[in-house]
């Protein structure tokens, strides 16, 4: 982490995702990679156990912009899928971030 906040700012870096529409109750099927000497990306059909017929894609909030935004963290929205890179990455990420505004 940073010492002191660069401009006002403080970064904050990671990749993000909506899942309001992922769901393993929501495919009748699956599909897994079957390799074989003939055809390298094969798939074979897969029944579901967790299908449900009944499985409706939940209810967008109020807030949300169906994308991902400041709205989803200030929310504490319970569709925000999000990843951290590892730590010795993410020291590499805030040095160059530093070295950007080294100038400034």
């Amino acid at each position: 982490m940073l010492d002191k906040p660069v401009r006002g700012w403080s970064h904050i870096i990671l990749e993000g995702i909506c899942t309001r529409h992922i769901s393993r109750e929501k495919d009748k099927y699956n599909y897994r990679i079957k390799d074989t000497e003939e055809i390298p990306w094969k798939f074979e059909k897969v029944k579901n156990p967790y299908y449900d017929p009944k499985y409706k894609v939940p209810k967008k909030p109020k807030y949300c912009k169906s994308r991902i935004c400041y709205d989803c963290f200030d929310n504490d929205c319970p569709y925000l899928g999000i990843s951290k890179p590892p730590d010795d990455e993410y020291k590499d990420i805030m040095m160059k971030i530093d070295e950007m505004y080294e100038d400034d």
